[in-house]
């Protein structure tokens, strides 16, 4: 694996002391809480507990996952009992799990971190990473992004939660050591370089660029020629992805046109799609799941949904994208939704309309208009 040198951490012990380890978690609370209308005074009453706890709670200050645990179950009955949305509320779970992810790395001073770090432990998903890297980009999750814009007309409080200079930093050096700390090609430790690097990308600055690309042609050069599955082909597919979202897209339609080239890769990628989407909705401990998910795991329809609304030529991940839709209806036509084809064959003429669309792309695209067209004339 290459290494841009020795890499050392700052200490970051006191980093929670200010408050990190609560900033997601208390945030989520807030929008919650005042998407029913509701004051921190009318909570805490509610709550039976003193206003400055609520108060505590919604900046950090007192992480929610201090708490015990009967206090958080009365926390979260108690704003369904005032009207919030059940699927809502449950998004505290994960936002608390986003917080202890946090609080992991940036309270971490060591460089021995890769085998207990989270990153090597389950595959995370879309909805956990959303609320991970909230504080590192300021866009909300999709879950909460509809409440998180109401919120900002309210005042002069933070829009979102967020980390201090000296912090992202520190988190991303962070991440960047954990990747380069796992070396071998067992599972545990693929899985961690995979996910270091997706979460690494949310940093623009060049030089975590110029690292991502240097590790990737390190990773291409462990995979060698093959196109078979291994766990470095998924560390692969992930670092063409960070890539992309940095604005290098030649390496995803390299990855699309040499790595997708036999069928159990193909049902690799649906699987990990399927995955982050929640739509296979069972925890991984290991990227193994993408050869080993049954057939039964998932039906696609979300898949379809999502992938039909992303079909946009200005989308880092365009290339997937519509490579993506095109496996899903070859492998289970079941999923065209006739209600959508009008709206997907738009967005497919968009894209054919751009000039940088592959030559790939624009063959799977028409296959995708021609087949949406049947099922629109039937």
């Amino acid at each position: 694996m290459a290494s841009r040198g020795k890499r050392t951490l700052t200490d970051g012990q006191g980093y929670a002391e200010r408050s990190s380890e609560g900033r997601i978690s208390g945030h989520t609370l807030k929008i919650i809480r005042q998407s029913v209308g509701l004051t921190q005074e009318r909570f805490a009453e509610r709550l039976r507990i003193d206003v400055t706890t609520v108060q505590g709670w919604e900046s950090g200050r007192r992480p929610l996952m201090a708490i015990p645990m009967a206090t958080y179950f009365a926390l979260r009955q108690t704003l369904i009992q005032l009207g919030a949305q059940p699927q809502l509320v449950r998004q505290l779970d994960t936002a608390l799990e986003a917080d202890q992810f946090i609080g992991y790395v940036l309270n971490r001073p060591t460089e021995d971190v890769a085998d207990e770090h989270p990153l090597a432990s389950w595959v995370i998903n879309r909805t956990f990473t959303e609320f991970a890297s909230w504080p590192l980009t300021a866009c909300a999750p999709s879950t909460l992004r509809h409440l998180a814009g109401d919120m900002r007309r309210r005042g002069p409080a933070a829009a979102s939660p967020a980390l201090e200079t000296g912090e992202r930093a520190h988190f991303f050096e962070h991440l960047k050591i954990a990747a380069e700390s796992a070396k071998d090609d067992q599972p545990r430790s693929a899985l961690l370089r995979r996910q270091a690097y997706y979460v690494a990308s949310f940093d623009d600055t060049p030089d975590t660029g110029e690292w991502l690309a240097s590790m990737q042609r390190s990773e291409i050069r462990r995979l060698r020629r093959t196109s078979e599955w291994t766990p470095s082909w998924a560390v692969v597919r992930s670092g063409a992805h960070s890539l992309a979202r940095l604005g290098d897209r030649e390496g995803l339609q390299e990855f699309i046109s040499t790595r997708l080239s036999d069928e159990v890769c193909e049902m690799a990628n649906l699987n990990y799609w399927a995955y982050w989407l929640g739509e296979a909705a069972e925890p991984q401990a290991t990227d193994l799941f993408m050869i080993n998910l049954g057939s039964e795991a998932w039906r696609g329809t979300k898949l379809f949904r999502h992938l039909m609304n992303r079909l946009d030529p200005l989308n880092p991940y365009m290339e997937v994208v519509t490579h993506t839709l095109w496996a899903l209806i070859m492998l289970r036509p079941g999923v065209l939704d006739p209600s959508a084809a009008k709206q997907v064959i738009e967005n497919a003429r968009q894209a054919l309309d751009y000039p940088a669309v592959s030559d790939q792309s624009r063959r799977e695209l028409e296959t995708v208009v021609y087949a949406l067209r049947m099922i629109d004339r039937g």
